[in-house]
């Protein structure tokens, strides 16, 4: 179970062997530790240390998400015992070619699902010629994917087919409050990119407690480089569920109605940048924009869709029956680290047909 709990007033605590739950409004909600695996706590919510003590004797991991939308940080436990699958993980990054194809592996299968809903989208619409143009870059983009000789090629190819992609999207939303023109972070300046900023967000922590527990080191990927601070296998192996995942359900959200203009508050300029960097943007530029997030309610109309969305059933080749999204995460790990091992030649990326 993963439990969700957003405010910025409210308190965890241990009671009678249980977690128990406290928002301002005096709601309460009782946990039963051995049920729970991970809490995402968004907002300021107080933790005791009976809460940490309990926390930690059962291993739930927990994520810390600033009200936001961006990852803080989270408690980590013992660090992974299984030093040679790290030890291999360094390997194959030091090895170019064995990084390469791995890295080809993942942006196939990301512009692969790009491509599909792009066509999905473009059926549904009258005014086409002007989309065309782009599902057609995207095509290409999957085409001189497969002959690229460096990464930095393919990282400038996957970037090329996420604007042509991205120009398609903006068109799937059949709302008049808010519109999709360009994908913006940090800060996200509309609605529609401040929740496909949650959704990366919650799809990066779901899949980083499995790379956890398979024993591999986030940091070490082969598309994302290394880089100090940077997770970049959680950013490896998020690729390929932001389209069937984030994006499909950032439309959803909007087109059913499930989500509300009052859904969303414009955030001080520098909300989302750290002190020391806000300080220097301070001194030279006044015209930063400000960022739109979503409120509390915001963030749990969407958190609550998210859970339901990878429920979700999906038909796995590779064990060659459904399975929902959830469960796929976890598979697609272990075979990520059976190539790591030596044991598989390649990547093979969940896509959507």
């Amino acid at each position: 179970m993963i439990a969700y709990l957003v405010s910025n007033n409210g308190k965890l605590k241990a009671d009678s062997g249980l977690l128990v739950y406290s928002d301002y409004l005096g709601n309460i909600t009782k946990f039963i530790p051995n049920k729970v695996s991970q809490f995402v706590i968004i907002g300021k919510i107080e933790l005791t240390g009976s809460a940490i003590n309990t926390i930690m004797n059962h291993k739930i991991f927990v994520n810390f998400i600033h009200r936001n939308g961006k990852f803080n940080g989270k408690l980590i436990f013992d660090d992974s015992k299984n030093t040679f699958l790290r030890h291999k993980q360094h390997q194959i990054y030091d090895d170019y070619e064995c990084s390469l194809s791995l890295a080809k592996d993942i942006v196939r299968g990301k512009i692969h699902n790009e491509l599909f809903f792009a066509q999905r989208i473009l059926r549904n619409l009258n005014n086409k010629d002007e989309l065309l143009v782009s599902v057609h870059q995207i095509k290409k983009c999957l085409d001189r994917s497969n002959c690229v000789n460096n990464i930095s090629e393919l990282r400038g190819i996957e970037g090329e087919a996420a604007k042509a992609y991205f120009r398609v999207f903006g068109c799937n939303f059949k709302i008049n409050w808010t519109k999709f023109v360009e994908r913006s972070k940090n800060p996200p300046l509309n609605e529609i990119n401040s929740v496909l900023s949650f959704l990366y967000t919650l799809l990066a922590i779901r899949i980083d407690s499995l790379i956890i527990s398979n024993g591999l080191d986030d940091s070490i990927g082969t598309l994302h480089a290394l880089s100090y601070g940077r997770k970049s296998l959680i950013f490896d192996l998020i690729e390929e569920y932001r389209t069937p995942i984030a994006d499909t359900l950032t439309c959803s959200l909007f087109n059913l109605g499930t989500l509300k203009k009052e859904d969303f508050r414009t955030g001080e300029k520098y909300e989302d940048i750290e002190i020391d960097e806000a300080e220097k943007l301070l001194q030279v530029d006044d015209d930063v924009k400000a960022g739109v997030y979503l409120t509390e309610i915001g963030m749990k109309k969407v958190a609550t869709a998210f859970e339901k969305k990878i429920r979700d059933q999906h038909f796995y080749p590779e064990l060659n029956k459904t399975l929902e999204y959830d469960k796929i995460f976890n598979q697609q790990i272990i075979l990520y680290k059976s190539v790591i091992s030596g044991n598989r030649n390649h990547y093979l990326p969940m896509v959507i047909k």
